[in-house]
């Protein structure tokens, strides 16, 4: 679909809290797959997996017809919560992950005393083997997301202490502050130089953090973040008979 972005944009604009993501991706990952049904869209682009994401207005019965046509295991994100629930009662979910999605409007100072680095290929093992989410990263995207959209860290003693990167969707992610070097605002000053190297692309500033998550969002909420929306991401295996 050679205009795809064109029609991306309408999509976010009918609902930018909810359907940002599928500007972003469409930015820096291939459409691979597309399906519209009486105003309601999916998308699919090629990351890690071939992730689907529907803007919002989309229903069951449109995800339904979407999953009549695809054939294997789906990655699913969806910012509905009926949608997620019928998911649920329907077919088989292998796993998921629901966040609160917020966002960092208006002006925010950036200053610091610590040096923070700009992380490299070198850094990467410490932001995979170090991760709580291990499961769903790779090398591979640990790579293409420091090429695509870079990263920051803080090192004592030339080790890396605490580091911050961003996900394909374009949200502030990956945050993790060694237990050491913990209360100290590592973490508020690379989620500041974060912030700000997505600003200078035009891009808005958002994060996904699990609602059980409770130190990240109070540290987020802190530092301007507003919660706005709700998204889940379901690998599914879909029961058509």
């Amino acid at each position: 679909m050679s205009d795809h972005l064109e029609l991306v944009s309408e999509v976010v604009s009918s609902d930018f809290y909810n359907n940002i993501c599928i500007l972003c991706m469409s930015k820096d990952y291939p459409l691979v797959n597309f399906y519209e049904e009486q105003g309601m869209y999916a998308f699919a682009f090629r990351s890690d997996e071939n992730w689907c994401y529907l803007s919002h207005n989309a229903n069951t019965e449109f995800l339904c017809n979407y999953l009549l046509q695809q054939s294997g295991s789906q990655f699913l994100v969806i910012s509905n919560p009926e949608v997620v629930k019928w998911v649920k009662e329907k077919h088989k979910v292998i796993w998921e992950i629901t966040c609160l999605r917020l966002f960092r409007e208006g002006n925010f100072n950036i200053s610091s005393d610590i040096s923070i680095l700009p992380i490299t290929s070198r850094q990467l093992p410490w932001v995979y083997h170090n991760s709580g989410y291990q499961q769903f990263l790779s090398m591979d995207y640990l790579e293409t997301r420091l090429r695509l959209g870079g990263g920051f860290y803080i090192e004592n003693n030339g080790v890396p202490v605490a580091w911050v990167m961003s996900h394909d969707d374009g949200s502030v992610g990956m945050l993790h502050v060694m237990n050491e070097f913990r209360r100290k605002g590592l973490g508020r000053m690379l989620v500041d130089a974060m912030s700000a190297k997505v600003k200078e692309k035009n891009m808005p500033v958002f994060a996904h953090i699990e609602p059980s998550n409770l130190p990240s969002l109070k540290l987020f909420r802190s530092m301007g973040f507003v919660d706005k929306a709700v998204v889940t991401w379901m690998k599914v295996r879909p029961n058509l008979k």
